[in-house]
């Protein structure tokens, strides 16, 4: 299957649209609903560094669970793999967050494709939580628990996919491209 149809046929996707339209309508109500609460919303959706945070925050679960299935499948360092299992679960709310911040302001089909990608990445999140309380600091871990940290990577392998697609695809702004005047990058002593 051509990846580009299984893309399409995700933006397509209408029946996405009420709950979409509901849970939008939600997150938008509630951080908007004082002064502080849009300046904290404002901060999660990276007004700061004037680019979203999601990306960068999802880094460290997305590299610890890499990592512990290495040290689960590799290394067989079986209190590593669950530290590391650990350490993206607890990182992974600010992740969470700061994406339905950004998706709450997309468009309808921007918004059909990240509940798609929400809905992988909470099937890779679960796999990861079973995962780890299957798991005993002092015995190997089971089958079943390094099997779920496989569909746990798996699963948000996938998600990444679609999130690629959200930003590359889906908020490619070619006019603000080629509209934007050459920068001069003074590390570089380039022009960009």
């Amino acid at each position: 299957m051509n990846i580009g149809n299984l893309f399409r046929r995700i933006e397509s996707a209408d029946q996405l649209d009420g709950p979409s339209t509901g849970l939008q309508r939600r997150i938008l109500d509630a951080t908007s609903r004082s002064p502080a609460t849009r300046k904290v919303a404002s901060i999660l959706r990276g007004s700061p560094v004037e680019h979203p945070l999601h990306p960068a925050l999802v880094a460290v679960p997305i590299g610890a669970w890499t990592a512990s299935v290495v040290f689960d499948y590799v290394v067989r360092d079986p209190k590593t793999v669950r530290n590391l299992i650990l350490l993206g679960l607890v990182t992974t709310p600010p992740a969470l967050i700061t994406g339905w911040l950004d998706w709450s302001e997309r468009d309808t089909i921007a918004r059909r494709v990240g509940l798609v990608h929400a809905a992988s990445n909470a099937v890779g999140i679960d796999a990861f939580l079973v995962s780890y309380f299957l798991r005993s600091n002092d015995s190997p871990p089971a089958l079943l628990a390094r099997l779920l940290s496989l569909v746990g990577l798996s699963a948000i392998g996938v998600g990444g996919a679609i999130g690629g697609h959200i930003v590359f695809r889906l908020m490619d702004d070619l006019d603000t491209e080629a509209a934007s005047a050459p920068v001069l990058d003074p590390a570089l002593n380039v022009v960009n």
